[in-house]
């Protein structure tokens, strides 16, 4: 059930400021003068619907309107319902609105029904309703009917596959032939495999044999291997013994280090708070010192005031004696102190030198303390560095006498040996000459042998199932491929017929030929025309004129049209080269090819409508003053 469009909306775009054209199921003419807007209508369906080849061949920005910044195409979709179903169910609207807006800065973007879409939405959406912009039978622009005929044999094929419906199975051949070429390799790799698995098969068939007899002289040497295994693992509990030895020697060794520590720590703690005291010593003393010195100046200065005062008083010595003997006995007592105040002084001097001197010989008996501690820590470390690595060698040494015992119980039972591993190698060297001409056959001779017995067989039914593969992929390949043919044919058959009917009514014959028919990567389309009693030739720019080349492709088109599977189909001024009787024909041929069908034709033509009857819809474009305006036909 198809979707046809109610009407196009321009706005701001080219030469149209606002026009709606509307159009209706069937045939719908755009007529008017050449530079009127018509070809405008129909480039704004293909830049709306997406159209890849628009978008290549110019920039969209140059399309909207001069003068204006923004410029919008809209196609609106008759979704209405149709016994009951929508042809969009999933859109619950009568109409589906495609809009494609484009700004003056280069910005450009979809709508559908007023809601911003991805470009993969709009593909989405076309997709359901059957219409691929971009194949050039669905919208035609002025002279992509030369386009078509000039197209090499083998793309117009694929073109014609496209619109008719029948890309799938030229996709299917080419799965079908991904797949064969994937199980061409898949048994070419396996035939490989196959071939060296024989091969290497005989190989350790001959060594097999080899082994065997091999096995018969061993039997000596085995007893040897055995007495061997264990003659090792009791030399290697030797190396362990030694090395628990050593590790109790240096375990013991750092407890001795680590008192040592202790007690060098508790020496340094001792010396460390000694510091602080004396250095807690040293600032009270300068406090005092301190405070002595400004009590010795202190009396000094008051000797000097009261002997002064002393010389004053000589004066009146019989006036005031008793005042005098005062101020001597005062100034003998300022004396005293002064000469107190200047021994204490001296003392506290004499005591901050000693508690100087002392905190010196406690610094230095306290580095000497944390040099010995130093010592001590970097002795006790490298003794734990050593026992960390003898306890790595004895835990390595222990794990390879595991291992030794391990190996040796696998080689045989326990063997009491007080031989040296050296003597039993001697002892095995001279049996291993005895057997020098086996000495290259491997150990694993009969696992390699059965391995690969296993192994040829699985290569074989491997082999068995890629030949199966094999051909069934050649089978539906080939299923494929005829199917496709017959296809193809089928529709050629059907066009064939109605292209040479249409021909006949031009006054011209031909044919429609498929090129290499058993080769899809080089099957063509060819066209072939004769006109005013010619032989058919194959269509090229050589044989015929614009017009015949032009006439006939329109004529193939035509016989095309009832098996192109889009609801809608545009062509932009396809008679340019015709003459007016071919034109006025072809006019009449697609009126009567759009009978009773469902589907859209939009025609644009320059030219004057000549005898054409019963168009459903003509719509008339005109320019004035750079304005294109857009009327429907009476």
């Amino acid at each position: 059930m198809a979707a046809l469009i109610r009407e196009i909306i321009l706005e701001n775009f080219m030469s149209h400021e606002y026009s709606r054209v509307p159009l209706k199921s069937g045939l719908n003419i755009i007529v008017g003068p050449n530079g009127a807007g018509k070809s405008s209508i129909l480039l704004g369906l293909a830049v709306a619907l997406g159209q890849t080849y628009t978008e290549r061949s110019r920039r969209l920005s140059d399309l909207i309107r001069r003068g204006k910044d923004l410029g919008r195409v809209s196609v609106v979709f008759d979704n209405s319902p149709r016994d009951g179903k929508r042809p969009i169910a999933s859109i619950n609207s009568d109409t589906i609105v495609l809009s494609r807006y484009l700004s003056r800065d280069g910005n450009y973007w979809h709508e559908i029904n007023s809601r911003a879409s991805t470009k993969g939405e709009v593909m989405h959406l076309l997709r359901r309703l059957s219409i691929n912009p971009d194949n050039m039978l669905i919208i035609m622009h002025q002279s992509m009917i030369d386009v078509f005929g000039a197209i090499d044999a083998k793309e117009r094929l694929k073109v014609v596959e496209e619109v008719v419906g029948l890309k799938e199975y030229r996709d299917m051949i080419l799965e079908a032939r991904e797949k064969l070429s994937h199980s061409l390799s898949e048994e070419e790799a396996i035939k490989s495999l196959l071939e060296k698995a024989q091969e290497t098969l005989r190989y350790w068939e001959g060594e097999y044999q080899r082994f065997r007899k091999k096995q018969e002289l061993g039997s000596r040497k085995r007893e040897l291997e055995i007495e061997l295994a264990w003659s090792k693992f009791f030399r290697q509990m030797e190396s362990v013994s030694s090395l628990e030895q050593r590790l109790n020697e240096l375990e013991g060794e750092l407890k001795e280090v680590a008192d040592d520590r202790l007690r060098s720590h508790r020496e340094e703690q001792n010396w460390e708070k000694r510091l602080q005291e004396l250095d807690f010593e040293i600032d009270a003393t300068y406090q005092r010192l301190i405070e002595q010195e400004r009590a010795h100046a202190e009396a000094e200065a008051r000797g000097k005031i009261l002997e002064s005062l002393g010389k004053s008083f000589q004066k009146v010595r019989d006036e005031f004696r008793e005042i005098l003997a005062g101020f001597e006995s005062d100034l003998t007592r300022a004396h005293r102190a002064a000469m107190e105040a200047l021994e204490r002084t001296k003392e506290t001097r004499s005591r901050l030198v000693a508690v100087k001197k002392e905190s010196e010989r406690a610094k230095e008996s306290y580095i000497n303390a944390r040099v010995r501690g130093a010592v001590l820590e970097l002795k006790r470390e490298l003794l734990e560095k050593e026992i960390s690595e003898v306890r790595s060698e004895l835990r390595k040494a222990r794990r390879e006498l595991e291992e030794a015992e391990a190996e040796a119980s696998k080689i045989g039972p326990r063997v009491e040996t007080k031989r040296k591993p050296q003597e039993v190698t001697d002892e095995l060297k001279a049996t291993t000459i005895q057997l020098a001409s086996l000495a290259d056959v491997s150990p694993d001779v009969e696992r390699m042998y059965l391995s690969y017995q296993n192994t040829l067989k699985e290569l074989q039914a491997k082999a068995e199932v890629a030949a199966a593969n094999r051909r069934r992929a050649l089978e539906e390949l080939d299923l494929r491929r005829q199917k496709w043919k017959g296809e193809i044919n089928k529709l050629l058959r059907e066009v064939r017929v109605r292209y040479q009917e249409i021909l006949k009514r031009v006054n011209a014959t031909g044919d429609v030929r498929l090129e290499n028919p058993d080769d899809i990567d080089e099957a063509g389309l060819q066209l072939l025309v004769g006109f005013r009693g010619a032989e058919p030739q194959v269509l090229d720019p050589h044989t015929q004129s614009g017009g015949e080349r032009t006439t006939a492709i329109m004529c193939f088109l035509l016989a095309l049209q009832q098996r192109i599977k889009s609801p809608i189909r545009a062509i932009d001024e396809f008679e340019m080269h015709m003459d007016p009787r071919n034109r006025e024909q072809m006019m009449t041929e697609i009126l009567n090819s759009m009978k009773d069908e469902e589907a859209q034709y939009i025609i644009i033509t320059p030219g004057r409508l000549v005898n054409v009857e019963g168009v459903p819809n003509v719509i008339t474009v005109q320019n004035i003053a750079g304005l294109s305006s857009v009327k429907v036909a009476a």
